[in-house]
């Protein structure tokens, strides 16, 4: 596989207790980071090592299955907890929120490797840096850029009293990507998302959510019958309630089609409905239409039950805000949500949809909290249905950026390839 000079330098200059690879999606920085770990498995000094995530799976993913294809040695399965590398117990912890931090105490270690390191809770990165007491011990870290006000931007890669090397990625920097796809992958985000995971850069969340929102995101002629449909809704007391119906048809662009759109404002009008009331607003609104799944709010308790007894398929949303908002703009980027011309309230309420600019200057990414519900419904439904931000595809044996050209090189798809890039 060929490496790009930054992918050797960074390798090389990795002799910090605090090494960072920092930047774009796909931009190779993974690839020299399991490289130097290999390295330093088999000649850092003797201890445990210990791989961290977000969660077991994600390191699975991430991580092992990289790993062990590039050592030849078979996987250890999701539910291992620990595997022996170069005579060394390495450890695989996730550490979804603060709890994880008693997860990791007491361990002596010699290497950590650190995956999507801004996503971590930083009192779980503090201990870690408590834990690494072997004379000479090592830290390696990948991520994606988040805001510039981030604690690991801030007090670790700014700080100059921190024996720490840091590299930044960009797109380009990985050699192995051909030019097609680079430019599809560009197509896909627009700015914050564009400058973090395209460019590699700690930029502010400011100005419109979904600013590559256009009117190539709408549409008015009915398509051909989809597969099957999904609903999110989001349920409102003294708030408004909102419902998208999307139509999904996972071999053809575009993907998802909202096809319609529930809106009951309590406060316009001047009363709220039982949750009886909005159940049978809802089927209404279903119709007979083949829904798989309707992706409710986690916290919507007393709703969820009376949807299931009306034997609705219910089923709790994935509330992630920052990973719903960036999957939505994927496929809003790419032009793979398309929205009915008559749903005027989620037109409007995409086009709206705004940073928090306040928030922003703590370090946080956070949507204003106004006019926000029917937005939150879309990312309940889509978030849900397609976690990583990609359609599941028959074919397992050749990678989704494949399966994803294939399709496109499809002739039966019409006019609809130039007229919207089929992007993801």
């Amino acid at each position: 596989m060929p490496t790009s000079p930054k992918q050797n330098k960074s390798f090389c200059e990795a002799v910090k207790r605090f090494n960072i690879w920092v930047g774009a999606v796909r931009s190779g920085k993974t690839y020299s980071s399991i490289e130097r770990f290999i390295y330093d498995l088999k000649n850092g000094p003797p201890g445990d090592a210990m791989i961290i995530g977000v969660n077991r799976t994600s390191i699975q993913r991430n991580i092992l299955t990289h790993l062990y294809r590039r050592l030849g040695f078979p996987c250890p399965t999701e539910k291992a907890q620990m595997s022996r590398l170069y005579g060394r117990d390495v450890w695989f912890v996730g550490a979804p929120d603060v709890s994880a931090v008693a997860t990791i105490q007491g361990s002596t270690l010699a290497l950590a490797y650190v995956d999507e390191a801004t996503n971590l809770p930083e009192p779980f990165w503090r201990m870690l840096e408590s834990r690494l007491s072997v004379p000479g011990a090592k830290l390696l870290a990948t991520c994606n850029p988040e805001g510039p006000a981030h604690w690991l931007k801030k007090d670790f890669i700014d700080n100059k009293n921190i024996d720490i090397a840091y590299w930044n990625f960009n797109l380009d920097d990985n050699p192995s990507l051909d030019d097609k796809f680079k430019e599809q992958l560009k197509a896909s985000y627009s700015g914050m998302w564009y400058n973090r995971y395209i460019l590699g850069e700690w930029a502010l969340a400011h100005g419109a959510i979904y600013d590559c929102y256009d009117k190539d995101n709408e549409y008015e002629n009915p398509f051909p019958t989809p597969n099957y449909y999904i609903v999110g809704v989001d349920y409102g007391t003294t708030n408004a309630t909102a419902a998208v119906l999307c139509a999904v048809t996972p071999n053809k662009w575009p993907q998802i089609r909202v096809e319609a759109e529930y809106y009951y404002d309590s406060a316009k009008k001047g009363r709220s409905k039982t949750d009886q009331e909005l159940v049978r607003d809802i089927k209404d609104f279903i119709g007979h239409k083949n829904v798989s799944a309707i992706y409710v709010d986690p916290a919507a308790a007393s709703l969820k039950i009376a949807m299931r007894q009306a034997e609705l398929p219910v089923l709790d949303a994935n509330n992630d805000v920052l990973l719903g908002i960036k999957i939505c703009s994927k496929f809003i980027g790419g032009k793979n949500i398309v929205i009915q011309k008559g749903c005027n309230v989620l037109r409007e309420c995409l086009q709206s949809y705004a940073w928090d600019s306040k928030a922003a200057d703590r370090g946080e990414d956070k949507p204003i909290k106004k006019n926000d519900h029917i937005c939150d419904a879309l990312r309940y439904a889509v978030c849900s249905a397609f976690p990583q931000g990609e359609f599941n595809h028959p074919d397992e044996n050749i990678s989704y950026d494949q399966y994803r050209r294939k399709i496109f090189e499809d002739d039966s798809w019409g006019p609809l390839n130039s007229a919207i890039g089929g992007y993801i």
